[in-house]
């Protein structure tokens, strides 16, 4: 079945991506006279226009990537951690900029704090951007409109890491949502939720040798914490347990 799906996902994703590049050719073909006509409507309008294109390219791209996993796991493989240097900041702002239309819809601001002060750390940025992304996505909808979402960044308790935060002005969990969130037990918040969005999370900062918390109330908001090693020379030192 997963086989399936995943097929039919990565043929439902060929059109986007045409659509997408033959979009781009008729503006590359178009726009040009038309600001020479009405030069400042035009230019901004030109300007917007690749820059969502660049974004609908760029995500379906990576939701080809996850079919391939999906792909991947239904054949019984599973791809190693590609560790490269990082800038966690950059991916940050590429998961801000994949929501850039859905948290202003729902009145919703996304902010960083600190984090281009951050070093360079060793991280596999595919699996960390899904990390961010799924904590970012499902923070927004329990956030009521006017409110925000930052993700901050400090040196870490210890040399050689860091501590990355994600905190939401939101409604807060339950006690019992709160506790068994990064558990086999896990229950989500979303009418029709799986869970597999918090699996996913803690998965990622597993596979980077690092640890993950939340802190949370109802009526007080969401704070998750991550803990991350700068470098993954690191990786044979044990893990400390998971919340």
């Amino acid at each position: 079945v997963l086989g399936d799906i995943g097929h039919d996902i990565k043929n439902m994703l060929m059109p986007v991506l045409s659509g997408a590049d033959l979009l781009k050719d008729e503006l590359d073909e178009q726009f040009p006279t038309l600001i020479q006509e009405k030069a400042k409507g035009a230019e901004t309008s030109y300007a917007n226009s690749l820059d969502l294109i660049r974004m609908i390219v760029t995500n379906a791209r990576r939701i080809q990537d996850r079919v391939r996993e999906i792909a991947d796991a239904v054949k019984g493989v599973t791809s190693p951690p590609h560790f490269t240097p990082c800038r966690t900041g950059d991916i940050v702002n590429g998961v801000f900029d994949t929501l850039r239309t859905y948290a202003p819809e729902k009145g919703i601001t996304l902010l960083t704090d600190r984090l281009d002060a951050l070093p360079v750390i060793d991280a596999d940025e595919r699996r960390l951007f899904n990390a961010f992304y799924n904590l970012i996505n499902y923070a927004i909808p329990e956030v009521p409109r006017g409110g925000s979402v930052t993700v901050g960044g400090s040196p870490g308790p210890r040399p050689d890491t860091l501590e990355l935060t994600v905190a939401d002005t939101g409604r807060g969990m339950p006690a019992e949502v709160r506790d068994r969130l990064f558990t086999a037990q896990a229950i989500s918040t979303k009418k029709e939720g799986t869970g597999l969005g918090t699996k996913i999370v803690k998965d990622a900062i597993d596979l980077h040798h690092g640890h993950i918390t939340v802190e949370s109330e109802e009526g007080r908001g969401t704070i998750f914490r991550l803990l991350l090693p700068v470098s993954q020379v690191v990786s044979s030192q044990p893990r400390p347990g998971n919340k």
